[in-house]
């Protein structure tokens, strides 16, 4: 098995966009994410001190996966809805002994 990637992704909501709208939208893409091959994990999680900051938590198995992710039409239409910008993106591993 191969050792998968953890993608955090830093997201602003856009001033012109309604939080309630973007929040939908951001679960609705994870959801989509969900249901990629390979993505093991995407969840959003929400920071309530600071109401336009979003962390995206994704999990995938493998290189091939992330690629993948980026030519899916959900992927495509939520860059395309302009909702957010991406502030910052790294990726992880586990550490293999």
């Amino acid at each position: 098995m191969t050792n998968p990637i953890f993608v955090t992704a830093e997201l602003r909501i856009k001033p012109n966009i309604e939080r309630a709208v973007a929040i939908e939208a951001i679960e609705q893409f994870c959801l989509d994410m969900q249901s990629e091959p390979g993505c093991l994990q995407a969840i959003a999680t929400y920071d309530e001190k600071q109401s336009d900051r979003v962390i995206l938590l994704e999990q995938y198995a493998d290189r091939e996966a992330i690629n993948q992710h980026f030519g899916m039409p959900h992927t495509q239409a939520f860059i395309q809805a302009d909702m957010t910008e991406l502030v910052q993106a790294f990726e992880t591993q586990k550490q293999e002994k």
